[in-house]
């Protein structure tokens, strides 16, 4: 009896302890926390871009660490901005939009201190199946006129 009051009173404690902990760690202020440095490969998430993607769609993921708050993150498609994320201290993402055949992606961002990250990926839509590549326009061989003998 003892050593299940024992097992019970100890589970509680650490049940306790666990939510307290996980709750100092969610309280804590980004923009108080000294900025770590950071780099592209660390923060930016995009989708692969391996020979062709049959998405019409791409989310760009933020992740951030603690500390390191964005100023501003640009994600550009076509050479046009078509997301800006201002003032991010936490995880966030954009979904963008891949049109035409072939979409450049470019995210672009710099931290409250001066710290700046850029990845750039570009996606080549893959042909639906059972489509027929459009055959190469060939320039058709001359006719010969005349240059003979009659006779």
């Amino acid at each position: 009896m003892r050593r299940r009051a024992l097992f019970i009173a100890l589970g509680v404690g650490l049940a306790a302890g666990g939510a307290a902990l996980a709750q100092g760690q969610s309280n804590q202020d980004a923009y108080q926390l000294p900025e770590p440095s950071v780099s592209s490969a660390q923060v930016l998430r995009l989708p692969r871009d391996s020979s062709c993607v049959h998405i019409t769609r791409a989310t760009v993921r933020f992740l951030p660490p603690p500390g390191a708050v964005f100023g501003v993150l640009r994600v550009t498609a076509h050479g046009r901005e078509v997301a800006r994320l201002t003032g991010i201290p936490r995880a966030a993402s954009a979904t963008i939009p891949l049109t035409g055949s072939r979409t450049t992606v470019r995210v672009s961002g710099t931290t409250l201190g001066g710290q700046e990250i850029s990845a750039t990926r570009v996606y080549r839509r893959c042909r639906p199946a059972g489509s027929k590549p459009k055959p190469k326009r060939t320039t058709p061989t001359p006719i010969q006129v005349g240059g003979g003998d009659d006779g």
